[in-house]
């Protein structure tokens, strides 16, 4: 609904202290790749608690890992009028996306997967800003902890898988290249063989069943997020092996699944975080909607990640109980707090 208050308005909330121009109930429309993984239900339930504390009519599609489906989610939220768009543009929907939103006049932030080019482009001004995690960095520590963990075969290397996430995505893209930048620095390490998992667990189960058939001296697998990795750990459960025992798993999303198998043993290294990128872009589309624009110098935010391994898991349940951060969304936004520096917050242990 695009509609806007135009008058002044002395907010009763304690923390707004100038006169603001307010976008009364602005409708924000957000499209997901899938609802199938936990971490994408992660990122629409804090944006849901951001929509609730900014007075926001969040409007969630799911794509359900089809294209076309993300094409249509796009068109139909072109239709209904909203008046922003919070969107992750895989299988290449980043263009078709910002055109479709810069020819109704309709504001974009992209999430997790960002476009080849960068916000505030002078071909896609209605391209605010990008906020998603860095990928790249993140596939370099899981490899890194992988290869510190394993022993070298008989031969005197050590033998790993890859299953890679939803191919021609950066995001997929920038976690393979942190994993090459270890490799690159680990001659004793052997990619036995990769495949794409599609970031879903039962995907990443049925090929890194056919990896592992043919490749069986496989120690250990780099897998690109928590939902491949519970899909590689229930193959190899399947295949009568025990997973942090007989083959050694590394992953990254934070999933409470994930974090549980942290706990037990079963996946070695975690990091993540990441899905508080939604809500960081909820409260940058909305004070954006409210005369706050996004400074070109903060609009390209690569989130950096908190890792977890088995003995900070403790410290991870204390300080994150529910795996969640406190996040006071008015004390974030311009619109009712103008002292507010970011929308930004770091997962970060209490020591």
């Amino acid at each position: 609904m695009r509609n806007y208050l135009k008058g002044a308005l002395v907010g009763a909330v304690a923390i707004l202290t100038t006169t603001v121009a307010w976008a009364e109930n602005p409708d924000i429309g957000v499209i997901v790749p899938t609802l199938d993984a936990q971490f994408w239900n992660s990122y629409v339930e804090f944006m849901k608690k951001g929509a609730d504390e900014l007075g926001v009519d969040l409007v969630v599609l799911n794509a359900n890992n089809k294209p076309d489906q993300m094409i249509k989610g796009l068109e139909d939220l072109v239709a209904q009028g909203v008046d922003g768009i919070i969107y992750t543009p895989y299988w290449a929907t980043a263009v078709p996306g910002l055109t479709m939103a810069k020819d109704a006049n309709i504001p974009v932030i992209l999430t997790d997967s960002y476009a080849d080019f960068p916000p505030q482009d002078a071909l896609f001004p209605n391209y605010l800003a990008f906020v998603g995690p860095s990928d790249r960095d993140a596939g370099k520590q899981m490899a890194e902890a992988l290869f510190a963990k394993l022993e070298p075969a008989a031969d005197g290397k050590k033998h790993i898988a890859a299953v890679n996430g939803t191919a021609g995505t950066s995001v997929a893209i920038d976690r393979r290249a942190g994993l090459q930048d270890a490799l690159d620095t680990h001659p004793e390490v052997v990619v036995a063989g990769e495949v794409d998992g599609n970031f879903v667990r039962d995907t990443s189960q049925t090929v890194f069943e056919s990896l592992w058939q043919g490749n069986p001296d496989v120690q250990g697998v780099w897998a690109a997020n928590g939902g491949t990795a519970t899909g590689v750990m229930a193959a190899i459960t399947n295949g009568g092996k025990v997973p942090g025992k007989d083959i050694i798993v590394v992953a990254m999303d934070l999933n409470p699944e994930n974090v549980d198998a942290v706990e037990k043993g079963e996946l070695l290294f975690d990091i993540g975080g990441h899905w508080l990128q939604g809500g960081f872009a909820l409260v940058m589309m909305y004070d954006h909607l409210n005369g706050h624009d996004v400074p070109a110098d903060k609009a390209n935010v690569k989130l950096d990640l908190l890792p977890l391994t088995q003995d900070r898991v403790a410290k991870f349940r204390t300080d994150f109980p529910g795996g969640v951060p406190v996040y006071d969304f008015k004390a974030h936004s311009k619109t009712y707090n103008p002292d507010a520096g970011t929308a930004v917050f770091e997962m970060k242990y209490s020591d």
